[in-house]
């Protein structure tokens, strides 16, 4: 449990502590397919969830993002499960996402950056030793829509 709160102390430090939200519009003609992320472990949650998205190791976990989301989990839960759609043009991404537990739009940390809010990554990617790694988070998004079920841990 220790190794993997050092993993995501080094992952939160990357992510950063202001999150600016924002959606990029689609170049025109541009085809889109779906990402659909469904959450679960916030059955009781309140708030919003912060979804990141990235296409390259370069970026993995950094400011630059292709697309950053805001999810109001009221609006967005069905039986449990807290369901959102991305539109993204074909290609390789990775998800990011973080409750943002006391509705700060921050992801919190303690002193030493591990996270105090619960965090998670697609493919159920979870760090080993360091910071999670983009190999481990990547998807594939082709012209079918994908689907991402995701399990959101506590820290």
């Amino acid at each position: 449990m220790k190794s993997l709160m050092n993993c995501i102390a080094l992952f939160t430090l990357l992510l950063g502590s202001n999150l600016i939200i924002a959606e990029e519009s689609p170049v025109e003609g541009e085809t889109l397919s779906s990402v659909l992320v469904a959450l679960t472990g916030l059955e009781e949650a309140e708030g919003r969830i912060f979804v990141s998205v990235y296409d390259s190791k370069d970026t993995w976990l950094g400011e630059e993002t292709v697309m950053r989301s805001e999810v109001v989990i009221a609006d967005a839960r069905s039986e449990g499960v807290v369901r959102t759609e991305l539109s993204l043009p074909p290609g390789e991404y990775a998800l990011s996402i973080f409750y943002d537990a006391n509705d700060n739009g921050t992801l919190d940390t303690n002193f030493i950056g591990i996270p105090k809010e619960p965090v998670a990554l697609s493919n159920n990617a979870r760090p080993k030793f360091g910071p999670p790694k983009y190999k481990d988070a990547v998807f594939t998004l082709g012209d079918e829509p994908v689907t991402q079920n995701i399990s959101m841990e506590e820290i």
